[in-house]
């Protein structure tokens, strides 16, 4: 797969994934994706993108009991809502590496992975950044992260040879 397209999934076997295999997870914020959390769970040499939805606009045709709220995202990945917390804390040292982007959004990124990801990150912010003078790339910084990231770790899976499990095709009928 060439993209980050998420895949559904439900509130039991979210509530059976083990967090020592979060790789990526977003924070929501004010603007941009202020609804649930994207994340990419890594399987021996396959990630795999999950996302969740309905935290601030909840979706009618879930019923209630089956509904992944942000207080059982926090629950069960704990040492992300930790460094969510600490996200202003410099000196903060968790299992991820806090990049902010923009209006409350935040990525959090495994350190194991994190400078590996690093030059990806910083190879899709010169691409979508390009031709921009300075005060035009100091102003689009965080939106340009927001914008880029997910398109980084297709590059970095993609060189490193691992395969990105995505939505479920469509069956044809």
């Amino acid at each position: 797969m060439n993209s980050l397209k998420p895949r559904k999934i439900n509130k039991e076997d979210f509530l059976s994934l083990n967090e020592d295999n979060l790789m990526f997870i977003t924070n929501p914020g004010r603007m941009g994706d202020e609804d649930g959390s994207t994340f990419v769970i890594k399987n021996e040499d396959e990630l795999t993108v999950y996302r969740v939805d309905g935290w601030m606009y909840s979706n009618s045709e879930v019923k209630v009991d089956d509904r992944i709220s942000m207080e059982d995202a926090a629950k069960q990945f704990p040492k992300w809502y930790d460094t969510w917390k600490h996200s202003n804390d410099k000196n903060y040292k968790g299992k991820y590496n806090y990049i902010y982007m923009g209006f409350g959004n935040g990525l959090c990124v495994d350190n194991s992975i994190y400078s590996e990801f690093e030059p990806y990150l910083n190879n899709s912010l010169e691409k979508y950044l390009e031709g921009k003078n300075e005060e035009e790339r100091e102003s689009l910084l965080y939106a340009a992260i927001f914008n880029v990231w997910k398109q980084a770790v297709v590059e970095m899976a993609k060189d490193k040879k691992i395969l990105i499990k995505c939505c479920e095709r469509r069956k044809k009928s």
